[in-house]
């Protein structure tokens, strides 16, 4: 058995070897690997500008902005293990941040703490372990709310756009139930793959793991580990190294599997673009945060145990994030295939969440957790809808009692051999 075992195991390592040696990628994709995010824009040929925002914890937070002074400012929040770079890493031509500039808007990306961009404090240093002692629930309290008022205090508007993807979503809700009176702030908040419930996603991954996080966060910290993954130049590059070259159909494999299936709409020839820049860095604990509210089957604050819940909360369990506080324009974008978001889970959301405009299930079957930032065909089958959801709020014609139910009418053309591309049209019911 063990000899069979080995040779299922060398069979896979000869084919990663083979097909890593026939995929070739473009020079411009390796020097893309390699740049940070301001270099990134700056080789585009946008202007750049890095501020640094203080939030009341401590924490030094450093934001990319692609200046348009006058302009509507459009606040963009990355999700977990993801940085600024994810909503510019497929180019000009496709990438959120570059679509939003070219449309006359003044765009932000920030880098939430503990990423490779905002790694700095006040009072800790990052190899402290209260450095590291966050989840969302602080994202949402410190970090969005010093972000909204250092934007607001540097352009001449009182309101932003507020777009979110993933961790960007449950950071933007725990900011509304807690900190109710940031919602004036918000002209139009934009969720992309919207998380707060996990009651019906059926990963087998995540409902493994789920019932013994807690027990998982005490056995890393135990032994020093406080941030995920560690960040060690080391590391990264083997990493990038092995999934680029090495065993690139093993590590697309495991990405699909905890995203959700689509290679139609992944672009295989840009993982060393992707694993140039990803994961970025967060904690520990923001995983054994989503981890309790899997298990859990809540959006609730961090769960630390009866005793210590006393304490905090003045209950032996944890309270309920109030979602009917975010009563700011919210438009929210689903799909069938994400493994993190489950449709069933988004709907109860759109029913709690306060002032819900628009509710777009993609009709694009396969749309997973990454194609809202890395799918090849994203501006057609999501961006332009939001481009027009975005106009409408600007416009004054979009409100919840006129809320739009946004649809995407796929259709496949006749295409050449080989190629994957679709044609999407929107439709606004």
């Amino acid at each position: 058995m063990l000899r069979f075992v080995g040779c299922l195991i060398c069979l896979c390592w000869q084919a990663n070897f083979i097909y890593a040696d026939i995929a070739k990628y473009a020079d411009s994709i390796i020097e893309d690997a390699r740049l940070r995010s301001p270099e990134l824009i700056r080789k585009y040929g946008y202007p750049v500008e890095l501020h640094s925002i203080n939030a009341k914890d401590g924490f030094q937070l450093t934001a990319h902005r692609i200046p348009k002074p006058g302009a509507q400012p459009v606040l963009l929040v990355h999700g977990l293990e993801d940085s600024s770079s994810g909503w510019l890493l497929l180019g000009p031509n496709t990438s959120f941040a570059y679509l939003l500039s070219d449309r006359g808007y003044d765009v932000w990306l920030l880098n939430t703490r503990g990423n490779r961009y905002s790694r700095k404090h006040s009072k800790y240093h990052l190899l402290n372990p209260q450095f590291w002692d966050f989840s969302f629930h602080q994202l949402g309290i410190y970090d969005l709310p010093a972000t909204i008022d250092y934007i607001i205090a540097n352009t001449n508007f009182k309101q932003l756009h507020y777009v979110g993807h993933s961790q960007g979503t449950t950071s933007f809700f725990v900011m509304g139930s807690e900190r109710p009176a940031y919602m004036k702030k918000i002209l139009l908040m934009q969720a992309l793959a919207p998380v707060a419930y996990w009651n019906n996603i059926d990963n087998p991954y995540y409902l493994l793991v789920a019932p013994y996080i807690n027990a998982l966060v005490r056995l890393f910290h135990s032994v020093g580990i406080h941030e995920l993954p560690p960040e060690n130049e080391v590391w990264r590059e083997l990493a990038y190294q092995l999934c680029s070259f090495a065993f690139k159909n093993t590590c697309t494999y495991i990405v699909m599997e905890l995203m959700g299936w689509d290679l139609n709409q992944f672009n295989d020839t840009a993982i060393p673009l992707i694993l140039g820049h990803y994961p970025a860095g967060s904690s520990v604990k923001s995983f054994g945060h989503y981890g309790q509210t899997i298990h859990r089957k809540e959006f609730a604050k961090y769960d630390y145990g009866p005793l210590q819940n006393r304490k905090l909360y003045g209950s032996d369990t944890p309270p309920k994030y109030k979602l009917g506080n975010v009563d700011c324009k919210v438009a929210l974008y689903y799909g069938n295939n994400d493994y993190l978001a489950a449709v069933k889970d988004v709907q109860r959301l759109s029913r709690e969440l306060g002032n819900v405009v628009h509710d777009e299930l993609l009709a694009y079957k396969k749309f997973n957790h990454l194609d809202f930032v890395f799918g090849k065909d994203v501006k057609k089958l999501l961006y332009n809808s939001m481009f027009e959801v975005m106009a409408k709020v600007e416009s004054g014609l979009l409100t919840n009692e006129n809320k739009s139910m946004g649809t995407i009418v796929t259709t496949r053309p006749k295409l050449n051999k080989g190629t994957t591309n679709y044609r999407s049209y929107l439709t606004l019911k």
